[in-house]
């Protein structure tokens, strides 16, 4: 890249995130209560994680799921004129994770929160940069790049998680590229507060172990953890309870309610009403995977993006933030094979249509993932970045 692209290139990394920077900080300041300047409200989804928390932290665990109990905790939390609830899904561990922030007035929850996910890419572009040290050399860029891939910036200013979705992957990715099959397996296992996305990555990253007892061990330690501490907080059968009363009645309600924010083969197919295409889909790009990590040996970080973009895909809940996965591929595939930048920076630009999403066929977040699967599944064992 000759001098003179790279600095133009770090003059446009640097007023992204001023950008990002100013619009949040704008955002909050000219917010009145919780209702921002231009009518709209504070804090995105974050409501359905801090009213969970505060039921939990409340010692109301058994009604962690109840429809009233969760409108009561969040009732504060909108506007006034503003009625109604944002259904908490998660399993009840991940409610307890979020009781520090209700600690904290509602407005400097989110901030933090906010500021925490920013922290999470952060640590992820690191993990990267430790096994692909060529982005080294473009760090700023690359950051810039990250934090303004539409769905993990909207994800950030939404109040969602996926950029801790994206560490727990680069985590797992870097982990077993150093042959540490334990650690793989324990930032795999962190992962489990999501499980239709860390089961895939799961088995595709076991595929290519050199050592699956100890990756498996690595998996199970946190598994168990997380499991432990669902009975303390609910009984030894929580997952049955969470499934039957919070998992399930949550994605089959969203499938009716969020229509357009839906991204996988499973959502689209039952929005189309041929649901049963959707499932062949999914089978069929879950054996791609697992049949190309086995058979090309791809390294780390190829499978590992690779099989998060799947998991997002064939995932029967995945709504467009999660898309923001595929920021794992897209440098994956530059760092290895820096011609690949131009096609990764116009799947990079194809996300922002996705508040245009009504005028396509498919969500343009659906076709990033996919584009991005397509673009990194070409990295095989001969790749720069071996392990």
């Amino acid at each position: 890249m000759r001098p003179s692209t790279h600095r133009r290139l770090r003059l446009v990394a640097v007023a992204v995130l001023a950008g990002l920077a100013i619009g949040f900080i704008t955002l909050l300041t000219t917010s009145t209560g919780l209702r921002t300047i231009r009518g709209g409200r504070i804090g995105g989804d974050f409501p359905a994680f801090y009213g969970a928390a505060r039921i939990v932290r409340g010692g109301g665990t058994s009604s962690l799921y109840d429809a009233h109990a969760q409108e009561t905790a969040e009732r504060d939390l909108f506007p006034s004129g503003i009625q109604g609830r944002l259904p908490f899904p998660y399993p009840p561990f991940v409610a307890l994770a979020y009781v520090p922030f209700t600690w904290m007035p509602f407005k400097w929850a989110f901030a933090v929160h906010a500021l925490f996910m920013t922290g999470c890419v952060l640590a992820a572009l690191a993990m990267m940069r430790s096994s692909m040290p060529v982005l080294g050399s473009h760090a700023l860029v690359v950051t810039a790049a990250t934090l303004g891939f539409f769905p993990i910036f909207r994800a950030l200013f939404g109040g969602q998680n996926t950029p801790l979705s994206l560490l727990c992957a680069a985590g797992a990715a870097a982990a077993a590229a150093r042959g540490r099959n334990l650690a793989a397996g324990v930032w795999t296992g962190v992962w489990l507060f999501k499980p239709q996305l860390a089961l895939l990555v799961a088995v595709t990253l076991l595929l290519r172990s050199t050592n699956r007892r100890r990756y498996v061990i690595g998996l199970g330690l946190v598994g168990s953890a997380y499991y432990l501490v669902g009975v303390a907080l609910a009984g030894w059968t929580w997952p049955v309870w969470w499934l039957q009363h919070g998992a399930v009645p949550f994605a089959l309600e969203d499938v009716r309610v969020d229509r357009g924010n839906g991204i996988s083969f499973v959502w689209l197919a039952t929005e189309a009403g041929v649901g049963p295409l959707g499932w062949m889909a999914a089978v069929s790009t879950a054996a791609f995977v697992f049949w190309t990590t086995w058979r090309r040996r791809l390294a780390a970080f190829p499978a590992t993006a690779l099989g998060a973009g799947a998991a997002v895909l064939i995932s029967p809940y995945a709504l467009y933030y999660d898309g923001g996965l595929a920021a794992l591929a897209l440098i994956t595939s530059v760092a290895s094979r820096p011609s690949t930048a131009a096609a990764a920076a116009a799947i990079w630009l194809l996300a922002f249509l996705q508040p245009l999403r009504a005028w396509f066929p498919l969500p343009p977040i659906t076709i990033v993932v996919v584009l991005s699967m397509w673009l990194v599944s070409r990295i095989g064992a001969d790749s720069a970045h071996r392990d």
